[in-house]
C-alpha cells in the first residue's frame, strides 16, 4: 500500500480548502521576516505588525486572524496587555 502523504514535509501546504490567516507581532524586523517566510512555506496568509498598539489596532478594526504569534516584551504595549485586549473585546 502506498502512503498518499508521501513526500509532504511538515512546512509544505496541505491543501485543505481553507486559508489560515496569522498575525506576527513582534518589534524584531528580522523575528518578523523569519516567521513571514516559514508561514509563507506552510500555506498561511500572514501579516506582520511592530508592536502590540498596531496589532490591538487591526483588531479593533474588525480584522482577525487564525493565529496570532506575538512577543512578549514591546515597546508601547506589550504581548500581555494585547492578549488581554483582545481577549476582552472580542467577547463584546
Amino acid at each position: 500500500m502506498e502512503d498518499q502523504g508521501k513526500g509532504k514535509g511538515l512546512m509544505e501546504p496541505q491543501n485543505s480548502g481553507t486559508e489560515l490567516t496569522a498575525l506576527i507581532v513582534d518589534d524584531d524586523k528580522l523575528v518578523r521576516m523569519i516567521h513571514q517566510g516559514l508561514l509563507k512555506r506552510a500555506g498561511v496568509k500572514s501579516e506582520a505588525v511592530k508592536n502590540g498598539k498596531e496589532a490591538v489596532d487591526i483588531h479593533s478594526n474588525g480584522q482577525r486572524f487564525d493565529i496570532i504569534l506575538m512577543d512578549k516584551e514591546m515597546p508601547i504595549m506589550n504581548g500581555i496587555e494585547v492578549h488581554s485586549y483582545i481577549i476582552t473585546y472580542s467577547e463584546m
